[in-house]
């Protein structure tokens, strides 16, 4: 028996599956055991759901000091519409790409745009930006001048997971306003999650490096053939660590 080991690392954040594969030698019987085992494996790596992958997006792009922005608007602003409301906050973020250029500093960003009403709710935005200094805020409000402005730092936050539920509720509540569209717009310099997978020995344990912060581990699934198990952590700020006893291998980037 043979083992495959998928790892998605996000910055900090590690997303490990560890999982039980047939070898040539299995039995049609272990096969199929060990099917149900492999597609559980494939759910926990696949993130379909929203938040999940913009759970990844943030933490391979923001750290602590960045910031976590809401945006909106006065009664003499309010957009009539959602697609006016988009307008504005890209026409924001272009002016605040320009004035970051003209210092040589980079903009990261990821937004929503909110109503939470089926019936139409107030317009308003949210979103996370790479902070520069003391001088951010005052910046942002000079650059909105539609409404008021609610600024925190990320470590407010209770990790990755939390931020990315917030930022996609709208869509679990009153569903999507457009169907089959991103619930968030991401600029193009963000950083992808890295997604890599290999065969290890039968005998390497899921395990988080020492000192890592654990966020879940669930107990293992098994049946008579095999197991499947996961694990989700904040890797140590040192970074070079072991996740076990696999013997030295290359790595597949999927």
């Amino acid at each position: 028996m043979a083992k495959r080991l998928k790892t998605v690392t996000a910055g900090r954040l590690v997303v490990a599956v560890l999982y039980s594969t047939p070898t040539p030698r299995s039995t049609p019987e272990e096969r199929a055991a060990l099917r149900e085992i492999s597609s559980a494996a494939q759910m926990a790596t696949n993130n379909r759901r929203a938040w999940q992958r913009l759970e990844l997006l943030l933490a391979s792009n923001f750290r602590r000091r960045d910031l976590v922005v809401e945006l909106t608007y006065d009664d003499a602003h309010l957009p009539s519409s959602r697609p006016e409301a988009v307008k504005l906050v890209r026409r924001f973020l272009t002016w605040l790409r320009a004035h970051r250029k003209a210092r040589a500093q980079e903009l990261r960003y990821v937004y929503v745009t909110e109503q939470l009403s089926a019936e139409g709710g107030r317009l308003h935005h949210h979103l996370v930006i790479n902070g520069t200094g003391s001088a951010d805020l005052e910046v942002l409000r000079s650059l909105w001048p539609y409404g008021n402005i609610k600024l925190e730092q990320l470590d407010d936050w209770q990790g990755y997971e939390a931020l990315a539920k917030y930022l996609t509720k709208e869509p679990r509540e009153v569903g999507r306003p457009e169907p089959g569209k991103k619930c968030w717009v991401g600029s193009k310099n963000l950083k992808k999650p890295v997604a890599e997978s290999e065969m290890v020995r039968d005998t390497l344990t899921l395990a988080a490096p020492p000192g890592a912060i654990i966020l879940s581990a669930p107990p293992p699934i098994r049946n008579q053939f095999g197991e499947f198990a996961t694990i989700k952590y904040i890797k140590p700020k040192s970074g070079k660590e072991k996740r076990g006893t696999r013997p030295p291998s290359k790595r597949k980037k999927e």
